[in-house]
C-alpha cells in the first residue's frame, strides 16, 4: 500500500543513501545523504518537522510494524466458464484486448496529500540542474527497493523520478500553510553549489510568497554545522 510518509521519512532520514551525491563528481550534503538527521531535526518546520520525528519513531519501532493487508480483501471467486455454443454455430469473435493498466494513485487524506507535495518538491529540487539521469534514477530505486518500500510506493517514486515536477507545478500546488515546509524540503534535498540551483530556490521562495525572514531562518538552520 502506498506509504508517502514512510517514503518522505527515508528521504529525510538518509535511508536512500547519498543517491544524489555524485552528480558531475561533486558530493552533495543533502537530505538524501547517509547518516542521521543530526541538526536538521531541529529545523522543526510544521509538517516537515513532524515527518522527521515520525520517521525516527518508525525506524526505532520498525520491527513492531504490523503487516498491512492489501485493499480489496479476499480474492473474488472465479467466474464460471460459459457453456459451449450449440453444435454447428459459429464461434463468437474474441473479446477485444484489455488496455494496459497503470497504478492509480490511491485516495489520500489531507496529510498524505501534503506529504506527497513535499516529496515532489524534493525531487524537483534535485532535478533543478537537470541531472537526474537514468543511472542515478536506477541507483535511487535500487536503494529504495533494498530499504523495503512496497511496490506501490516504489512505482510512485519511479514515476516521479522519470518526470519530476516543474518549478511552476510545485508552486501551483503549494499553499500558504505549506510554503515553509515546501521550501525547507527543497533546500534539504540539495547543496546549493550551482547557479541553477540557487535560482531555483530563489524562484521557489518568490513563487510561494515565503516571508524573507522565514526563508533566512530556514537557510541558516540548514547551513548550521551538523
Amino acid at each position: 500500500m502506498f506509504d508517502p510518509e514512510r517514503l518522505l521519512g527515508q528521504m529525510l532520514g538518509g535511508s536512500l543513501g547519498d543517491a544524489f551525491g555524485g552528480k558531475r563528481g561533486k558530493r552533495k550534503r543533502s537530505a538524501f545523504s547517509t547518516g542521521s538527521l543530526g541538526g536538521k531535526a531541529t529545523l522543526g518546520v510544521g509538517l516537515l518537522g513532524v515527518a522527521m520525528a515520525a520517521w525516527e519513531h518508525y525506524s526505532q519501532n520498525t520491527g513492531n510494524r504490523a503487516t498491512t493487508v492489501p485493499p480489496g480483501g479476499a480474492p473474488a471467486a472465479a467466474t464460471p466458464m460459459p457453456p459451449p455454443p450449440p453444435s454447428g454455430s459459429a464461434m463468437p469473435p474474441p473479446p477485444p484486448a484489455a488496455a494496459p493498466t497503470t497504478r492509480a494513485m490511491p485516495v489520500l487524506d489531507d496529510r498524505q496529500q501534503s506529504v506527497v507535495l513535499l516529496i515532489r518538491a524534493m525531487i524537483a529540487a534535485a532535478n533543478a540542474d537537470g541531472h537526474i539521469d537514468a543511472t542515478e534514477r536506477e541507483s535511487i530505486l535500487g536503494r529504495a527497493r533494498d530499504s523495503g518500500l512496497d511496490a506501490d510506493t516504489l512505482a510512485f517514486l519511479d514515476a516521479e523520478l522519470a518526470k519530476p515536477q516543474t518549478l511552476q507545478q510545485v508552486v501551483a500546488n503549494g499553499t500558504p500553510a505549506l510554503a515553509a515546509d515546501i521550501y525547507a524540503a527543497s533546500a534539504l534535498a540539495i547543496t546549493v553549489d550551482t547557479e541553477a540551483e540557487k535560482q531555483w530556490l530563489d524562484m521557489l521562495s518568490y513563487g510561494l510568497r515565503l516571508d524573507p525572514a522565514v526563508r533566512a531562518d530556514i537557510d541558516a538552520r540548514i547551513a548550521a554545522p551538523q
